[in-house]
């Protein structure tokens, strides 16, 4: 599948640039800015950077583990989004992102991210699968 392909190209390549940028809380600065795209595919793309570069980061640098607080507020006002793929995208992060914090920081974001997740819970059937975590 060319579209998987070009994916994990993408996704490489930001790995790669995460690598020679050296300064993570910068790299994630500018990845949050595409968070006020008009477009959803311009919101849904950064919500998966963000997603990945969690996945990869998060378990061995503190840098990433202190901004996972930050991060999943910032993420958490894209529940609101009527599109699909922004909401597919903020699932998939928040999934992530719940995997990666310990206990003291996901405790107080808990409210937020449930009451989030529970607006999926009418009218949008095709999600029900992804929120069981």
């Amino acid at each position: 599948d060319s579209n998987a392909k070009t994916r994990e190209a993408a996704y490489q390549l930001l790995l790669e640039m995460a690598v020679a940028r050296d300064d993570m809380t910068d790299y994630f600065k500018i990845i949050l800015a595409a968070l006020g795209a008009k477009t959803t595919h311009m919101r849904s793309a950064a919500v998966m950077a963000l997603s990945r570069l969690t996945f990869e980061y998060a378990r061995h640098d503190t840098t990433v583990q202190s901004l996972l607080p930050s991060l999943m507020q910032t993420v958490a006002f894209l529940f609101d989004d009527s599109s699909r793929e922004v909401t597919k995208s903020v699932i998939s992060f928040v999934r992530v992102c719940v995997a990666a914090m310990s206990f003291d920081q996901l405790e107080p974001l808990l409210p937020e991210i449930v009451g989030g997740i529970m607006k999926y819970n009418k009218g949008r059937d095709r999600f029900r699968a992804k929120i069981k975590i």
